[in-house]
């Protein structure tokens, strides 16, 4: 790569950055396009648009780009992230843990362990993890990020008191982080009878301070579903939704809230949206297809597995969705 070529790639790569940052994904894009069009064989290049695509969903073409790189260049880092990312994305944990292996070899850095030690959280190799976890802390011991996710694995080998220390440590340096604040709770009221935890976390949320905390909301929602109260824990999920309309989580947990109350016609906008985001999701897929079944809604459930395949490259598995779909409209009509 010449000076010249250098220069006016990082520019276009720093310009995406930005974009990617404010939000406006499809013109970082446009310009990262333009970019490979002027200098096609730019890994630098390739990798950003593949990292890119990735982030919207555009697994083919993500893929396609991080292969060319490997071809060249087996040891980038940078495309075999991409590729654990999209298997990660696709919920095949094993070929993640495979490429995101690959990756730390290559690329050494907290961004690659990290990715690393969340796949393997998900296999529940959470002995390997927390070695790996470990390993990092030492050499990075005030790293934040690698705070908030050893506290994370230690709840989940069921060590609370180390968990809820890493929690505090990561707090003090970011006490706005709204979820690890949501997560120090949750260990604090894990041993607490489901109404004692309903009326703990309702105090907590008259607080100005935590009155829009949508994690705490999404928490009460999670008690009262325990205590088999549908309606509020519906209630405390919509809270949790106008205050951050972009939790899917809790998108996810109204729509199966509405589900097991009955209210089938008011958790379907609510499903087919956690869908769109996790196509991957076995549970929310049956809910749906119950849902569409049950409403006798079959050309729009067949409609929507299509637009799903149609904007998620690599979930062609979805045809046979439809065809349980019509098959059960033919049995219906021929009742």
């Amino acid at each position: 790569m010449s000076g010249s070529e250098f220069e006016r790639v990082k520019k276009i790569v720093e310009k995406a950055v930005e974009l990617k940052r404010q939000g406006d994904l499809d013109e970082a894009r446009r310009r990262l396009e333009q970019g490979l069009n002027k200098f096609p064989k730019n890994n630098f290049l390739r990798a950003s648009l593949a990292d890119l695509l990735y982030r919207q969903r555009q697994f083919n073409r993500a893929e396609e780009l991080a292969r060319e790189i490997l071809a060249e260049k087996p040891e980038s880092g940078r495309a075999l992230l991409v590729l654990g990312n999209i298997a990660y994305s696709k919920r095949d944990f094993d070929r993640a843990c495979e490429h995101f292996r690959a990756a730390h070899r290559h690329r050494n850095n907290v961004y690659s362990a990290q990715r690393l030690i969340r796949t393997l959280m998900k296999q529940e190799k959470f002995e390997k993890a927390r070695e790996l976890l470990e390993e990092w802390l030492e050499k990075e011991p005030d790293h934040e990020y690698l705070q908030k996710l050893a506290a994370s694995l230690y709840e989940k080998m069921g060590d609370e008191s180390t968990a809820e220390e890493f929690y505090q440590q990561y707090l003090d340096e970011s006490p706005e982080d709204q979820f690890a604040f949501k997560e120090k709770i949750k260990l604090k009221l894990k041993d607490e009878k489901p109404a004692r935890a309903v009326e703990e976390l309702e105090n907590l949320l008259r607080l100005e301070k935590h009155r829009q905390n949508p994690h705490l909301q999404a928490l009460l929602a999670e008690y009262r579903e325990e205590m088999e109260d549908l309606s509020g824990a519906a209630e405390a999920y919509r809270r949790s939704l106008e205050f951050d309309p972009d939790n899917q989580y809790a998108r996810q947990r109204l729509g199966q809230c509405l589900y097991k109350d009955g209210r089938h016609e008011e958790a379907l906008p609510h499903l087919k949206e956690a869908f769109r985001q996790d196509p991957g999701d076995y549970y929310t897929r049956s809910m749906l297809m119950k849902i569409f079944q049950k409403l006798e809604l079959y050309e729009e459930g067949g409609d929507f597995f299509q637009e799903i395949i149609r904007d998620n490259p690599g979930f062609e598995n979805l045809y046979g969705t439809i065809k349980k779909l019509n098959n059960a409209r033919e049995s219906d009509e021929n009742e």
